[in-house]
């Protein structure tokens, strides 16, 4: 899947450089500072990318929820779940 292709050109044209790591099928527990419900995977991305706490999101598909965090700790499997890792 080409993840470019789906971005918003408003979102990409901000979007100069990112270092995060992304990683499909995993969770990383604690650190939730906020959710963001009705979202999807780019509004994730996009929200944790322009925040100075947020270290890592994850991206709850079934649900639509972005999970923003301020620290990265253990990762685990967790179907359905994409994590961010800045």
């Amino acid at each position: 899947v080409d993840a470019v292709a789906s971005v918003q050109s408003n979102i990409a044209d901000s979007v100069i450089f990112s270092t995060f790591v992304i990683r499909s099928g995993r969770d990383m527990a604690g650190g939730d500072y906020s959710r963001v419900r009705n979202a999807n995977f780019i509004a994730c991305y996009a929200a944790c990318e322009v925040e100075a706490q947020c270290r890592a999101f994850a991206y709850v598909r079934k649900k639509k929820e972005c999970w923003l965090k301020d620290r990265i700790g253990y990762v685990s499997r967790k179907n359905g779940v994409d994590l961010g890792l800045k």
